[in-house]
């Protein structure tokens, strides 16, 4: 019996993943709850009670997400001005998008245990739900953008609180008997590739609703990064003047021919690039201008240039705020870790100010370049200062970023079918040292007997001795295990 394999072994097995026949999605009427500290659904509920109209079908998620999305090329959100014909390509778009971020974080190790992700995973699978309902039903054009708009509410605190679930995710992890190091590794490839399928998906419903007051939408043909580097300034110095009293100007340049300086491009996710590189270089200027000079003396200006040819534009945001350490210069990209206060915490979100965050913004930055088809590198001297180097492509052809495409239900049964086969391996070695320890009263035919029988039980997947069955063809003698 299951019983009689030693405790370590037993747990294994018992402890194997298996898929339920169902997801369950967020209780709350109202989308915009946060939701993000404590989350009332999983603090009055158990999934095994949930609320059977608030339970969705695992076959059909799984169903959307063996799916791979489909990446639009900006010329594609260019051209969707015609809401009818958008809300078409998103009923078929979003519950793909939709089930495959349900999956890829329902594969995270441990998050079972993370009330946060419980959270996020509930509210993905509410508005995966609501999606497929529209489209299934035929839902009218007005319908159908009050679902997207309840879907936009319900993940607008969603990084946020995947920071506070990944945070304590990191704990358990190190408690399970990782190294931090093993753990924030880990944690960070993940919300690379979450969160960058989550600006994806903001995109299409952002694009979407904007068609409803503005006929472009939200993106722009003929964006202009020089404009943008501007007002990303004068907000970061703004932010800035209520902490520190003395903060640097931003100086922007352009070199190269003007017909060449605009781009196809979304505006407000250049902005929010800018600005949190910005927030960072006045931060760290304002803070060693106070720290190493006298008051009389100029503070040194932020310089941004911008410079392009017919296939990319460059952005060089340089400042003089004493650099990065050299051991540090890899940690800024990690979601664990804050440029102004080293490794972050959950537990320290009293610390975090406009001008300094949580430590997600560096990280975040460089997924919005890569989404919009650029990348963003750092190149700091110490005790000098630091240059932000964000490369964009000019050409309207290039897809959106999205990360390479991974069924994750396959991978998930896969590893299920792995760690199942371990645990049959180290089941038939510690029976066998089992009967070895108790086979002194046998004769070895008896023994060898014990073993046959145990080793063919495991390859039939019966994990339980039948050896009580057996007697010894030699002195016919009773065998027990005991």
């Amino acid at each position: 019996m299951l019983s009689m394999l030693p405790a370590l072994c037993r747990a294994r097995v018992r402890g194997l993943r298996r898929l339920s026949t169902w997801q369950v999605a967020c209780l709350q009427t109202n989308a915009d709850h946060p939701c993000v500290d404590s989350c009332p659904c999983f603090n009055e509920n158990q999934p095994a009670s949930w609320p059977a109209e608030f339970r969705v079908s695992e076959e059909v998620v799984n169903r959307y997400a063996s799916r791979q999305p489909n990446p639009l090329r900006m010329e594609e959100v260019l051209q969707m001005k015609d809401p009818e014909e958008t809300a078409k390509m998103l009923m078929t778009e979003m519950p793909v998008r939709l089930a495959n971020r349900i999956a890829h974080l329902s594969h995270l190790d441990m998050m079972e245990s993370c009330p946060a992700l419980l959270c996020a995973r509930a509210r993905l699978v509410r508005s995966f739900a609501e999606v497929v309902r529209a489209a299934d039903s035929g839902a009218s054009l007005e319908e159908f953008a009050n679902t997207i708009r309840a879907v936009k509410e319900r993940h607008k605190h969603q990084v946020k609180r995947l920071t506070v679930g990944t945070h304590h995710l990191k704990r358990l992890l190190i408690q399970s008997g990782k190294s931090a190091d093993e753990a924030i590794e880990g944690i960070d490839q993940f919300l690379d590739r979450f969160v960058l399928s989550r600006i994806g998906i903001e995109m299409l419903n952002s694009q979407y609703l904007s068609l409803f007051t503005q006929s472009r939408g939200i993106a722009d043909p003929n964006c202009d990064p020089c404009a943008l580097a501007r007002k990303a300034g004068a907000i970061a110095r703004k932010i800035a003047a209520e902490e520190f009293e003395a903060v640097p100007e931003v100086q922007v340049s352009f070199f190269g021919k003007r017909d060449a300086r605009t781009l196809p491009l979304v505006p407000s996710y250049l902005l929010y690039i800018l600005l949190e590189l910005l927030k960072n270089s006045v931060r760290a200027v304002a803070e060693n201008h106070r720290d190493n000079k006298s008051k009389e003396a100029p503070v040194d200006p932020i310089v941004i240039r911008v410079a392009s040819d017919e296939a990319q534009v460059v952005l060089d945001i340089f400042d003089r705020g004493g650099g990065i350490p050299f051991e540090l210069q890899q940690k800024v990209w990690s979601y664990m870790y804050s440029t102004r206060r080293g490794p972050v915490s959950a537990d320290r979100e009293d610390e975090a100010t406009p001008l300094a965050g949580f430590g997600v913004g560096l990280p975040l930055s460089r997924l919005y370049a890569e989404y919009i088809g650029g990348s963003l590198q750092l190149i700091s001297m110490p005790n000098f200062g630091t240059h932000a180097f964000l490369f964009l492509e000019r050409c309207s052809t290039r897809k959106e970023g999205m990360p390479t495409y991974v069924n994750w239900l396959r991978k998930r049964h896969l590893l299920e079918e792995l760690v199942e086969l371990e645990v049959r391996k180290r089941a038939a070695a510690e029976i066998e040292d089992y009967a070895e320890a108790g086979s002194e009263f046998v004769c070895r035919t008896g023994l060898t007997a014990i073993k046959q029988m145990t080793v063919t039980n495991l390859a039939r997947g019966q994990l339980h001795l039948e050896a009580n069955s057996l007697g010894c063809p030699c002195c016919k003698m009773r065998i027990s295990p005991s």
